[in-house]
């Protein structure tokens, strides 16, 4: 007499051989959100301590040591009070000797330099983004392995991008930073596409919204610590805080495939693939109309958004008076990411929610880019300090606001529900694209304005024309 083998009513079962259970409850379901949220914010920890601090920093040791190295500006700290004599001669408080004048002319040459160097850098890494994300997903949805499809990709991912930031650490040209910033920065989505398919392939429907909602959270948190921990490791460290780095995102990944451990996908059966209509149908869901604005509102507004975002480092150095250091500047921008993070939170709960209840969905999103283009007027009419404070600390909930309920948006002007996969990545396409285009625009203004004024005016008309681009939608209110 044969023995049918017991069910462990915690999981439920695949219906196609070499997929992934789904958690019902219990200590794996438990085991997998608690893993899934530390392998998220060490690895959001990482885009935003390189992004916002560390990559920044490399960019402007460099340009120093090849503008500054023979002139009596002996370290990238000294550029303040350099700074602020620029600033007192705007203002018509001071005046030039020769010798400060030359030096003048070298701080005016470091800063275009600067700028053009981060944008470059920060485009060509978000172009091979654009890429990364879908074909690691295409392939690992058809990996077969004794350790299921997601998990093999998740570690060499983490382990790439640790290899790559050490790079950063000693790279000594901007061509180098350029190739472990592009590395590092495909690496890590090597890891993150995976991880967070994850979600659809172990957490049952009813479940879905929690861990979307505790994703974000940990999202959120990743960005905020990231931030805060460079900011101040980077005092003490200098740029060995990418070593931090490095090694938190393989601990991260190893915690996961750990504690959350995937059957394995040997049996899995997959038909050829068809890679000419993949790329073909991201084009079928711009076509419609509701959908078509939606995805040009959400370009402009990463587009205005990325370009200030981007250059908040170089901003605490050149364009708040006073001037700030570099390393006050580093120090600064984790208070105010510290600062802006509850109104962000805060924002994020309850904003889809609320949205949800009253039926509506355009007031909220075209509300919330209206307020971001307001706020980034603040700091080009009173470019201090406190009042930087409440420019980002009020941009963030604006933007928390906006992301929860421009993702519900989406959703609701899907032209075909049954690809919303396919749908929603041509949505991400929006932010990927404006994210990689901000910086090589930002950087030219810069460059060609010897200033931080132009920038903020294009940000603020790029956001207005997000809004803007919200009115014509048809089928959402």
């Amino acid at each position: 007499m044969s023995i049918s083998p017991t069910l462990d009513s915690r999981f439920e079962e695949p219906s196609r051989p070499g997929t992934s259970a789904k958690y019902l409850g219990g200590r794996p379901f438990v085991q997998y959100i608690v893993s899934f949220i530390i392998s998220s914010i060490v690895l959001y920890a990482c885009y935003a301590a390189m992004a916002g601090i560390l990559l920044p920093s490399s960019v402007q040791t460099i340009e120093f040591q090849h503008y500054f190295a023979n002139t009596p500006v002996q370290s990238v700290n000294a550029l303040q009070e350099l700074t602020n004599l620029k600033q007192a001669i705007e203002a018509g408080t001071a005046s030039a000797t020769a010798e400060q004048q030359d030096l003048l002319d070298l701080l005016a040459q470091y800063e275009g330099a600067r700028a053009k160097s981060i944008s470059l850098m920060m485009s060509i890494g978000s172009f091979f983004t654009l890429f990364a994300q879908p074909i690691i997903g295409v392939v690992s949805d058809r990996w077969r392995s004794t350790f299921g499809r997601r998990a093999m990709w998740i570690v060499l991912g983490a382990i790439g991008g640790a290899i790559f930031m050490i790079g950063l650490r000693y790279s000594t040209s901007i061509a180098l930073l350029t190739l472990f910033w592009t590395t590092s920065q495909v690496s890590l989505n090597i890891m993150q596409a995976p991880l967070s398919t994850t979600v659809a392939d172990r957490v049952p429907q009813d479940k879905t919204g929690l861990v979307s909602g505790l994703s974000g959270i940990g999202m959120m948190a990743g960005f905020t610590g990231g931030a805060i921990v460079a900011g101040i490791a980077f005092t003490s460290l200098g740029l060995d805080t990418y070593f931090v780095f490095a090694v938190g995102v393989v601990i991260g990944a190893l915690i996961f495939v750990t504690f959350a451990k995937d059957r394995s996908s040997e049996a899995l059966e997959v038909k050829a693939f068809d890679w000419v209509g993949f790329f073909k149908g991201y084009a079928i869901p711009l076509r419609d109309h509701d959908f078509r604005w939606t995805w040009i509102a959400r370009f402009f507004m990463f587009f205005g958004y990325t370009g200030i975002t981007n250059f908040t480092l170089y901003i605490l150095q050149s364009h708040i008076q006073p001037a700030l250091t570099a390393s006050e500047a580093a120090t600064t921008y984790a208070g105010l990411s510290s600062a802006a993070l509850p109104g962000q939170l805060f924002m994020m709960l309850i904003a889809g929610r609320w949205s949800d209840k009253v039926g509506r969905r355009k007031p909220f999103v075209i509300g919330a880019s209206v307020l971001i283009a307001l706020l980034m007027a603040l700091p080009l009419f009173f470019p201090t300090l406190p009042v930087f404070y409440v420019f980002y600390v009020g941009m963030a909930a604006a933007y928390g606001m906006y992301m929860a309920v421009d993702v519900a948006l989406f959703i609701d002007v899907l032209p075909d529900p049954e690809a919303a996969g396919r749908d929603l990545g041509v949505a991400n396409v929006a932010t990927n694209i404006g994210q990689m285009l901000a910086p090589v625009v930002a950087g030219q203004v810069v460059a060609l304005t010897a200033g931080y004024n132009a920038l903020f005016v294009m940000s603020v008309v790029a956001v207005f024309i997000s809004a803007i681009a919200i009115i014509p939608i048809k089928k959402i209110k």
